[in-house]
């Protein structure tokens, strides 16, 4: 086998080098890390998260998620509250400035993605993004088989 040549290998390949460029931009102009940026836009979209349910979203495992929400609150830019249901759980909100923060952030990456996709056609990026759903719901599939 032919590592260059295999695909979860150029998929984890071309991530790490997307992420590695988007991070750059958040750490230099908003001091923030790629675990709290993505922390930070599901909030913006599901308020009242349990660090459960953020595992979950995120694809993050439970310790990166815990010391994400820790950093986050320590810089003012997410709020908990115990959970009704559950006293042990947690909830996690944005605060104003988180909200300002995501607010400002979001329009550049949607910025970034566009200029990732600018050598793809309107069809080839519904294409794109119809196996990536195909593939993540196979990934999903085989890692829940015994």
């Amino acid at each position: 086998m032919e590592l260059s040549n295999f695909l979860p290998y150029q998929l984890s390949v071309l991530s790490n080098k997307i992420s590695r460029g988007i991070a750059k931009y958040y750490r230099e102009q908003h001091g923030i890390t790629i675990p709290e940026w993505r922390v930070l836009a599901i909030l913006s979209d599901k308020n009242h998260q349990t660090a459960k349910e953020l595992t979950a979203y995120s694809q993050m495992d439970k310790v990166k998620i815990s010391r994400t929400m820790k950093i986050l609150e320590g810089k003012g830019l997410i709020s908990e509250r115990t959970c009704k249901q559950d006293a042990r759980a947690r909830r996690y909100n944005l605060t104003i400035n988180g909200r300002e923060l995501i607010n400002e952030v979001k329009p550049k990456a949607l910025a970034f993605e566009t200029k990732l996709l600018a050598s793809l056609s309107k069809d080839e990026i519904t294409i794109f993004k119809k196996y990536i759903k195909i593939l993540n719901q196979q990934a999903e599939t085989i890692t829940q088989e015994k």
